[in-house]
């Protein structure tokens, strides 16, 4: 059982007065889970750059910059709610991938690191004279496997070990000092025998590479990927991760007289377990299975439906009501399309119309992948704040958000 970190006071407060669904984050559990990846990295020169993918409010992003956290962006976008967060400069990594010119032009100018996906960029962008100041290369490694993220040989991400030194040897040919190299293989993986192979390979890598152009390596951005235990309470043992990450490091570089920075992009592990998405029952349905059909949508929580993924859920009134009898239910979504569940044949308590729903762990990959399919609407968020404060940090789209692009004329 996954208790909710929340107070259930302060949720059906919210219910009362905005209705549901809704978003809410525990802002405890953000930073608690911040100090704990960075506490785990203190023998190195570390630093967390947030993956603005896994929740881009900028409120969310605002928890990280008072913390001394980077922020990683994908795109311009992306920069430009981290500038609303008080990012600046190097504090901001550029991780994109299909760059376009304009796109990295807007990332160079504001002085952010340029993590190159596809090294032959570096080519074009000499060429029209957008000179990064710091350069990283993405590498794809091509024999690395994760459930998420697959076989590295099938990602669209990131160059291969040839393609990065022929960049790094025309670099040096203009005089480029130092670089980044980076990696991201990884992807909900807690095994921390994983993490030590792939960045032994990184870390060999990054030690080639020296060797060969005798070029600096100012950092080594080992990704992110941390996963959370989207069906237990069990926690994520990140001193065992950090600590494969360091047996690696010293084997293959402090050893060695190298001592290049450690940059991380944990975004899942850092928010995911602070989310909750609140829904309300608002069908009963039998045909051939039991449904319970609910006001939020795959709209809001993207994952069961794109991954089959686990996401717990409690029935705050079914608690109430003492639990007793436990049905199997399809707990599902109004959109038109099958896929539209929150939940396959998921033993849950007796449930009845208008009981509140909390799904967890939606913190990451949660809201930020919501979209307006069926012309659904994009739903608020709430914060629950270190001092027991509600914040509502996005209010709930309406219509005329919805349709305030369209050209007039029907």
């Amino acid at each position: 059982m996954k208790t909710i970190t929340i107070p259930e006071l302060k949720i059906r407060e919210i219910v009362k007065e905005y209705g549901t669904p809704f978003h809410i984050y525990d802002e405890k559990t953000i930073v608690d889970r911040l100090n704990n990846l960075i506490s785990s990295f203190d023998w190195v020169d570390f630093k967390e750059y947030f993956a603005i993918k896994a929740n881009p409010n900028p409120h969310i992003l605002k928890i990280m910059q008072e913390n001394n956290c980077g922020v990683d962006a994908a795109t311009v976008s992306e920069i430009k709610l981290a500038e609303m967060a008080g990012f600046s400069g190097e504090e901001i990594m550029f991780t994109s991938n299909l760059t376009t010119l304009d796109a990295y032009q807007y990332a160079v100018e504001r002085g952010c690191i340029i993590n190159i996906d596809w090294a032959a960029d570096i080519y074009e962008l000499l060429e029209a004279e957008i000179i990064p100041e710091n350069i990283c290369f993405r590498l794809n490694p091509g024999s690395i496997e994760n459930e998420i993220m697959g076989d590295s040989k099938e990602s669209k991400f990131g160059s291969t070990a040839g393609q990065i030194k022929e960049a790094i040897a025309f670099l040096v040919e203009q005089g480029i000092k130092s670089i980044g190299l980076h990696t991201m293989v990884v992807s909900n993986e807690n095994d921390p025998q994983i993490f030590g192979e792939y960045t032994e390979m990184l870390f060999n890598f990054a030690r080639e590479i020296i060797e060969e152009y005798q070029i600096k390596i100012d950092f080594i951005n080992i990704g992110g990927g941390i996963g959370i235990p989207y069906q237990s309470e069990t926690e994520v043992d990140v001193e065992a991760i950090a600590g494969a990450v360091n047996e690696s490091y010293d084997k293959i570089l402090r050893e060695n007289g190298l001592q290049p920075k450690i940059f991380m992009e944990s975004g899942r592990y850092i928010t995911g377990e602070s989310g909750y998405l609140v829904t309300r029952v608002i069908k009963e349905k039998e045909t051939y299975k039991k449904y319970l059909g609910v006001d939020a949508s795959m709209s809001d929580l993207m994952r069961p439906a794109m991954y089959r993924s686990y996401h717990y859920i409690t029935n705050l009134d079914a608690e109430v009501r003492g639990k007793k009898k436990m049905i199997e239910y399809d707990v599902i979504g109004s959109l038109c399309e099958n896929n539209d569940k929150f939940a396959i044949d998921r033993k849950l308590p007796e449930s009845k119309l208008g009981d509140l729903l909390v799904v967890h762990d939606t913190g990451a990959h949660g809201h930020a992948m919501g979209f307006n399919y069926n012309g659904m609407l994009r739903n608020g968020e709430f914060l629950y704040t270190i001092d027991g404060d509600i914040k509502q940090i996005r209010r709930d789209e309406t219509f005329e958000d919805y349709t305030n692009t369209v050209i007039g004329g029907y």
